[in-house]
């Protein structure tokens, strides 16, 4: 071993704490919302327990609503797991029964669904409690538990319009203490201010600049289409109900005397849209629509339908609308956005598995289980999100067949179940396995007894 001099030794100091700081101005719990639109500030954005928020009122427009599903239907419709630590029987167990706990004991789907909220509000907070219940020992023979261990009961949706002040953390200002929730009080609950502490919460942040923790959301970008939306829906309403009646109007003869105008009305009244939605003129008055162009050149429609389009770009999903609004699209356009679309889907499903193993705010939810169950001299596992319904398989999974039959890759076990879970059909059990696959593998047996026996016989003449 070489031994190093003194000199030569590294002189550099750790660095314990950092010399910057958040920046976000936070007093007394409220957040310095710095939105060029203050009609958009904070709670204004995401409701009061009074009062809706505009991000919810965005939400009931049907284009609107339909985007956000373009990311939280894939992300729903996902294969959520955890990846062992190493392969060893123990590390499995745990990964094992991390999912059940997370999937099988809880309605992992409504979380999800809580979970993706902050799609809209910028932000969403779940609260988690566990508690000791009986659990399937035929299943974790390895937990030091037997029949008993410690399992999440609940992830409680704790809503973004309660969320009355933030905390903000001395020790790391980018996390949060806690917060205090605001309760309206109901026939199940008390009316309060209640505080809840961080490490019992799990905080999902969108964007967070800073100490921002109310984040941006994916729908606060949607906002200026879907305002324009709102203001030409308004008048091209108008003008249909203005224009699209036809108002009933008759010439008088000259020198009309009372019992023409009677007549007049008379036959005005009976084809009338409306019983005073008629006009009378006098001899040599002439009734037009005005206005500022001629025809329709304003296209409010195809405005609308762009504002449509501008929603969809919002959440990376334009390509939906190819075609819909005219004769044309295009398919290059649409395979090079829908690419991009999938890296965003991947990069939302990325950070809700960070947030689950490591936390926002200090302490991480997948760990906190396994150390109550299995002891802090285990290694933990990583929740994962596969097999997301984007990708056409039905163009990659005969890339793999060829790529088997060449031999670039050799089908196992593994790669069976990862086929079998991608076509969402049910997994392999060896006891109950056709004839012709126990057929296949004699045949391959055979060859491979074949193959050696052939190169058996050319060494043999190769050392004569």
């Amino acid at each position: 071993m070489v031994e190093l001099a003194s000199e030569t030794l590294p002189t550099a100091k750790p660095r314990l704490k950092p010399q910057g700081g958040a920046g976000t101005n936070i007093r007394s719990g409220f957040i310095d919302d710095l939105d060029q639109n203050s009609d958009l500030h904070n709670d204004k954005w995401y409701g009061t327990p009074h009062e809706i928020g505009v991000g919810d009122k965005m939400i009931r427009d049907a284009h609107v609503r339909k985007s956000l599903e373009y990311i939280t239907g894939p992300l729903r419709a996902a294969h959520w797991g955890f990846e062992p630590a190493s392969n060893s029987e123990l590390d499995q167990e745990i990964a094992a029964f991390c999912e059940y706990v997370f999937f099988e004991n809880i309605n992992w789907d409504q979380a999800l669904r809580n979970i993706l909220k902050y799609k809209v509000a910028g932000f969403s907070l779940l609260e988690q409690t566990d508690a000791p219940r009986n659990i399937p020992i035929e299943k974790f023979p390895n937990h030091p538990g037997g029949n008993q261990g410690i399992v999440i009961t609940g992830l409680h949706h704790r809503p973004a319009w309660t969320v009355y002040r933030w905390h903000q953390s001395e020790q790391n200002p980018l996390m949060i203490d806690g917060i205090t929730q605001h309760i309206i009080g109901s026939d199940g609950e008390q009316s309060g201010f209640r505080r809840i502490d961080a490490d019992r919460l799990i905080r999902f942040t969108e964007n967070q600049d800073g100490a921002n923790f109310e984040g941006m959301a994916t729908l606060r970008s949607a906002y200026g289409p879907w305002k324009i939306k709102i203001a030409l829906q308004v008048i091209e309403s108008i003008k249909h109900e203005r224009q699209g009646i036809g108002t009933p109007t008759i010439r008088l003869p000259e020198n009309a005397i009372d019992e023409d105008i009677d007549v007049a009305q008379t036959i005005l009244s009976e084809m009338r849209a409306h019983q005073k939605g008629y006009l009378i003129l006098p001899h040599g008055y002439e009734f037009t629509w005005e206005s500022t162009s001629q025809g329709d050149n304003t296209a409010i429609s195809e405005s609308i339908e762009r504002a449509n389009r501008d929603i969809s770009v919002n959440v990376g999903a334009g390509f939906m609308m190819l075609g819909m609004t005219s004769k044309m699209g295009s398919y290059a356009l649409a395979t090079s956005q829908q690419g991009q679309f999938e890296i965003g889907l991947e990069s939302d499903a990325k950070f809700i598995t960070t947030t689950m193993n490591s936390g926002s705010d200090g302490w991480s939810p997948v760990e906190r289980i396994v150390r109550m169950n299995y002891g802090d001299a285990v290694q933990v596992p990583k929740m994962v999100a596969r097999n997301l319904p984007t990708r056409d398989w039905s163009k990659i999974l005969p890339v793999i067949n060829q790529l088997a039959i060449t031999g670039v890759i050799q089908p196992d076990d593994e790669l069976e179940a990862f086929t079998r879970r991608v076509l969402r059909i049910p997994e392999m059990h060896t006891e109950t396995t056709r004839r012709w696959r126990r057929g296949i593998e004699s045949a391959f047996a055979s060859l491979d007894a074949v193959t050696m026996e052939n190169e058996g016989l050319e060494a043999e003449q190769a050392i004569e």
